[in-house]
């Protein structure tokens, strides 16, 4: 389980089936039992694994639902609609949003080094980098000089990382003052 709010439901494991809800990001490594399939809800998205490793990050303040496949395979699908959903296979990674899934190569395979307390990212935009900033260190991060969200960034950086550090390292790429309102748990960059 990743830093940042983590909500998983009581899991429901029967005689057929082994089903677990969650919100916020999370890695399964699940043993393979054909008779008894392994359903994670999220949403209104589940994945259905018969044995694999596989992330899924579901936060919800990011508007959409990202499950990464290492291996094995995973089928994707909406739980209200009449849809087969989609298939994985390793090394591939789907995001649903606005009810639309996405089929795409893992694009960095540091993607799963938060396993490890490492937290990377490659030609990012500023706006995602800050939105898992958010859930990382339960902060508030509030932009008021939007030219900053132009540029991309690439770094990892550790979860022992202070939110200082972590600016300080994106304040390489571009200058922007960090503001601080501890009481009100709100960072500002102007």
């Amino acid at each position: 389980v990743s830093n940042g709010k983590m909500k998983v439901e009581p899991a429901s494991f029967t005689d057929d089936k082994r089903n677990v809800t969650i919100e916020g990001e999370a890695f399964f490594k699940v043993a393979k039992d054909p008779s008894r399939p392994f359903i994670v809800s999220t949403h209104d998205v589940d994945m259905e694994v018969l044995g694999t490793q596989f992330n899924v990050c579901s936060y919800p303040a990011t508007g959409y639902v990202q499950t990464s496949l290492l291996e094995g395979s995973v089928r994707v699908f909406f739980r209200n609609k009449e849809s087969d959903g989609i298939i994985l296979e390793p090394d591939q990674q789907v995001t649903v949003s606005n009810g639309k899934m996405k089929v795409e190569p893992i694009r960095l395979k540091a993607h799963f080094l938060w396993l490890d307390g490492i937290y990377a990212f490659e030609n990012e935009p500023l706006i995602n980098i800050l939105e898992k900033m958010e859930l990382y260190y339960d902060v508030k991060i509030v932009v008021k000089d939007t030219s900053l969200f132009k540029d991309t960034y690439t770094g990892k950086f550790r979860q022992r990382d202070s939110l200082d550090d972590v600016f300080r390292v994106l304040q390489q790429i571009r200058k922007f003052k960090v503001e601080k309102d501890t009481e009100r748990n709100i960072v500002t960059l102007k």
